[in-house]
């Protein structure tokens, strides 16, 4: 079966959707799939490497549009590198032999409109694999108005995508409330959560992690954010407790990652330089490193995107076996896994007092804080290692391929797989 993905980001990118969808793509032609990426020339962070325009990276077929650059701190630059995007794609996957199944994810924002174009012209099937929802996200953001016309029209275009998709995987069932708010049918989702590899990320003991010898002071209880450092998260406590402890030696922090906010970040923890440290990401094969070298990690979601996104970053700190304090509300999917998993400390984003106290708390008792890291270390091997979830996603999109029966194409050569999903137990996806 044929299956193209449509995302802005792709390997080498370090962005989490470039990750996952790798994850994805090279497990689908471990399967026996011929797997397309249409994606950008340029990486997430702005880093010059020389991208080629095609190329076949672990077996998947990457074809790379040129996309116009800009600064990703102002919003105009980033609707210019959009618009380049959505025109070069749109001119590309018509270039390409006809997929069977285009899974289109959220970067950009309305790239899944191309998957309807591909349903409606060349009769494939379309899933959309939804990381986060927009326009909401730019709204609750600031970035547009409530009665914004581009909101409105943003608004209408996405309610497009969704009522046309032919299945919609979300991250969690927050967001599928929010989606199932707005009108879309509840048959159309499925509920597959991210993922991290419990073999590259696991617990490292200190003496064999190299990250943990040059950043983390071995005396001090160091607490960790990785990742981005966006405006949908949430600082104020953090920022706060943080000058509040940096006067103690018991204490370090440490930022690895950028983002939008993460000059914001520098700027209010300069005072704090002795006990707080700034570092770049870190590459995927590192990522063991960095992830398990701290005492704890920190994970924030401001409330008000709740049901919008779920960081991925949850996932990699349990493979990591690390306690983790999360500053956010408790209505969210990172919320509902700390209590399931039992696996870290949830702090009020309002209360600087409860983290200061998370904190402290976590570093006076060692045994606590091994435990809860533990514990999410057993909870993400029995529900979201890559293997296992990667593999149940591969089987959900080649049983959407197979329902609507490939118009036009004949399936002979697919009866080996058939075979192998009846034998796994998996249930037939009731498709519309």
């Amino acid at each position: 079966m044929r299956f193209l993905f449509i995302n802005q980001y792709y390997l080498p990118d370090f962005a989490a959707t470039a990750q996952q969808m790798a994850d994805l793509c090279e497990t689908l032609v471990a399967n026996g799939h011929e797997v397309h990426v249409l994606c950008g020339n340029r990486l997430y962070d702005g880093r010059d490497l020389r991208l080629e325009p095609a190329e076949t990276v672990n077996g998947v077929h990457v074809h790379r549009v040129p996309i116009t650059a800009g600064s990703r701190k102002r919003f105009r630059d980033r609707i210019r590198e959009y618009l380049s995007f959505y025109w070069r794609a749109f001119i590309e996957v018509h270039r390409l032999e006809r997929p069977d199944v285009v899974v289109t994810l959220t970067s950009p924002p309305m790239i899944s409109l191309l998957g309807t174009w591909l349903r409606i012209v060349r009769r494939s099937r379309f899933v959309y694999w939804v990381m986060d929802i927009y326009p909401d996200i730019a709204h609750k953001a600031g970035l547009l108005g409530s009665t914004s016309i581009v909101r409105r029209t943003w608004a209408l275009l996405g309610r497009v995508s969704y009522l046309t998709a032919n299945r919609i995987v979300v991250l969690g069932d927050d967001m599928k409330s929010v989606l199932i708010r707005k009108g879309v049918p509840e048959k159309r989702f499925e509920v597959f959560s991210s993922w991290s590899c419990g073999e590259l990320i696991r617990p490292l003991p200190p003496e064999e992690n190299a990250f943990r010898r040059r950043h983390v002071d071995p005396d001090a209880f160091t607490l960790m954010y990785s990742g981005n450092m966006g405006f949908c998260h949430t600082f104020r406590a953090v920022i706060e407790g943080i000058e509040t402890l940096s006067g103690d030696d018991r204490f370090r922090f440490l930022f690895v990652g950028s983002g939008q906010r993460e000059g914001e970040l520098r700027a209010k923890l300069s005072a704090c330089r002795r006990t707080t440290e700034f570092l770049p990401y870190q590459k995927r094969e590192s990522l063991a490193e960095s992830l398990s070298a701290p005492s704890a990690q920190l994970i924030t979601l401001d409330p008000r995107f709740d049901g919008l996104l779920v960081p991925s970053k949850l996932y990699g700190i349990m493979a990591a076996g690390q306690a983790m304090i999360y500053v956010g509300s408790e209505n969210n999917t990172i919320a509902k896994v700390l209590r399931e998993a039992q696996c870290g400390i949830r702090v009020d984003p309002e209360s600087t007092a409860d983290f200061v106290a998370a904190v402290r708390r976590l570093a006076d008792d060692p045994a606590e804080c091994a435990r809860l890291g533990a514990n999410g270390r057993e909870w993400f091997e029995r529900n979201c290692d890559r293997e296992s979830v990667t593999a149940e996603l591969a089987r959900f999109l080649y049983e959407v391929g197979v329902e609507d029966g490939l118009r036009n194409r004949s399936l002979a050569h697919e009866a080996p797989m058939a075979a192998r999903v009846r034998d796994s137990g998996a249930a037939a996806a009731h498709l519309d």
